[in-house]
């Protein structure tokens, strides 16, 4: 099989967007990723931050395909805050297949119903034009034109995936919202570490939540997320070919963001090919063989 993986990065920002002029450079829009591979002839998207509304401006103006699916981590604000400003939603011809990981008693489409509803938005769900269906997506592998998926159960406030998609004999992880324990203690947090690195293992890419540094964290325990120096401590020995830390904070500057990087390539690159906090707008290039 020959052709490439490219990865684009539509948003990367975690919690709430930001537009702030110190927030730019690495970008102010929530979680929104797109991979298009030669083996897939449709668009695959992971998660509907704020970033889905230029994914969407992006497919119109260029003539895309307008058929795929949407893999939604979990229904924070952050991964759903661009789900009614996706202007192929609003396409006759469009077709898309929505999966979210089961949130207790309520499903799918009643999430996103709920999202779409007259008190919070003036378009509801059923005004969109698109042949789409929402489905709660149980654990186990998703046999797909192309790909498989899969996913493990993050560490977060709600029943959250860390998503696997295997293409072409590479191996893509997405985790933006999983708190890795700062420590294992207790039985639980050893056993749910060493399940993360035997999912992890020997990724072709690593793209987690990195959106506290060490001091935050102890402040933030329990809120569902990492800090980059647990993420590197925990996956250097996973045989990792790429480690790209996402979910960035919205106190998080530019500044901050780039002096993160330069202490990586200068500190923590071992045991990794690459390591670096992504910035919006940035593709990933992966060759298939």
């Amino acid at each position: 099989m020959s052709g490439a993986i490219n990865i684009k990065f539509w948003g990367v920002r975690g919690s709430t967007p930001c537009a702030n002029i110190e927030n730019m450079e690495f970008g102010g829009n929530t979680t929104c990723l797109q991979i298009e591979a030669s083996p897939i002839d449709e668009l695959l998207i992971i998660d509907c931050g704020t970033g889905l509304r230029n994914l969407g401006n992006h497919l119109l103006n260029h003539d895309k395909k307008l058929n795929g699916r949407i893999f939604i981590t979990h229904p924070h604000w952050d991964h759903l805050q661009g789900f009614p400003f996706f202007k192929p939603f609003y396409k006759n011809e469009a077709w898309f297949r929505v999966y979210m990981p089961p949130q207790k008693d309520v499903s799918c489409v009643e999430i996103l119903q709920g999202h779409m509803s007259n008190t919070f938005f003036p378009v509801t769900i059923d005004m969109l034009l698109a042949d789409m269906n929402c489905e709660s997506f149980s654990p186990g592998t998703l046999n797909l034109d192309g790909y498989s998926v899969e996913y493990m159960w993050a560490r977060h406030t709600v029943p959250t995936a860390i998503y696997k998609f295997r293409i072409g004999g590479k191996v893509i992880i997405f985790g933006p919202d999983n708190e890795l324990p700062l420590s294992t203690d207790s039985e639980e947090d050893e056993a749910f570490v060493e399940e993360f690195r035997a999912f992890v293992k020997d990724a072709d890419v690593l793209i987690h939540d990195g959106q506290f540094n060490g001091e935050q964290h102890k402040e933030r325990i329990g809120w569902g997320h990492s800090c980059w120096e647990r993420v590197i401590e925990v996956t250097k020995t996973c045989g990792i070919k790429k480690l790209v830390l996402t979910h960035h904070d919205p106190d998080s500057t530019d500044d901050y963001l780039e002096g993160l990087n330069e202490n990586l390539k200068k500190n923590f690159q071992e045991g990794f090919g690459e390591a670096f906090f992504v910035k919006e707008g940035q593709d990933i290039s992966l060759p298939l063989s």
